[in-house]
């Protein structure tokens, strides 16, 4: 559960502060981001690992495996919260924007 609060709250800050016509040129979006994942390790680190990337879960994890000769068994953990925790974030996304972000007429309107 934490995985997913904090992956959705990560791609929000991404898509809010970096990734709309609104913010465009804007010199905050590092601190933003940086920010949300300070917060998220100090405050889900201890509880998940604090990957809240699935390229830094599914790594930390093959280190694992090589180095320390751990198992496989909670990468699921880091690509599924992962995922679902990105899948929400782009429906509120999608959300917010869709009366903020003018949207091009389709042919015949």
């Amino acid at each position: 559960m934490v995985e997913i609060a904090f992956a959705t709250a990560l791609v929000l800050v991404v898509l809010n502060s970096a990734a709309t016509r609104a913010t465009q040129g804007n010199s905050f979006y590092g601190l933003a981001i940086g920010f949300t994942i300070v917060t998220a390790v100090f405050a889900g680190g201890p509880i998940s690992g604090g990957a809240f990337n699935p390229a830094v879960g599914f790594s930390a994890t093959l280190g694992g495996v090589i180095y320390a000769g751990q198992s496989w068994s909670d990468l699921w953990i880091y690509l599924v919260g992962g995922l679902i925790g990105s899948v929400i974030a782009a429906g509120i996304h999608a959300v917010q924007i869709a009366g903020i972000e003018p949207r091009e007429p389709s042919p015949g309107e």
